[in-house]
């Protein structure tokens, strides 16, 4: 094999490589683009009110006082 045909063999094998490497990076902007879209579909947010966080920390520390006690 002449030095011509070796190196016309590892440009294509790199060629290859280089295919299926855009192949996988185009997969994966599809897979984000279809996932982003999905979230966009949400509407109106379920937001926690002040109130309803004081309420809920404060029964968190009232379960770790119980556990730190007995």
């Amino acid at each position: 094999m002449d030095i011509v045909s070796k190196f016309e063999k590892a440009l294509r094998r790199r060629h290859h490589a280089l295919k299926t490497e855009l192949a996988r990076i185009e997969h994966l902007i599809d897979a984000f683009e279809k996932g982003a879209k999905r979230g966009a579909k949400r509407t109106g947010r379920n937001r926690i009110s002040a109130a309803g966080r004081k309420r809920i920390a404060m029964a968190q520390k009232a379960r770790w006082a119980k556990k730190k006690k007995g």
